[in-house]
């Protein structure tokens, strides 16, 4: 079985790509939850009043920004596995 050294650095970069527009996301997401949390008004309306409300809402932005964050590390951890493979595999003797 031969492995293409070129398919290795072509799905690197692919996945590098996807990886960035991941982080970008995951920076967003939480540029929002901290500008939520950041203004919000700490009046303490109590578990009844507006105050629980916007609990729930930042623990569920909080949760949302999880996601993309997970997705963009796994992701650049892929990216930089397949540059490795790419550079130790020697190349198909024609």
């Amino acid at each position: 079985m031969t492995v293409d050294m070129e398919k290795f650095r072509r799905d690197a970069h692919r996945i590098e790509k996807w990886s960035i527009g991941w982080m970008l996301l995951s920076l967003a997401m939480w540029g929002w939850f901290g500008y939520r949390w950041l203004m919000d008004d700490d009046r303490g309306y109590g578990m009844f009043g507006r105050y629980a409300e916007d609990s729930h809402t930042l623990v569920g932005i909080l949760a949302l920004a999880v996601i993309p964050t997970i997705t963009g590390a796994t992701t650049i951890v892929y990216s930089q596995v397949l540059f490795r493979l790419a550079r130790q595999t020697k190349p198909e003797a024609k």
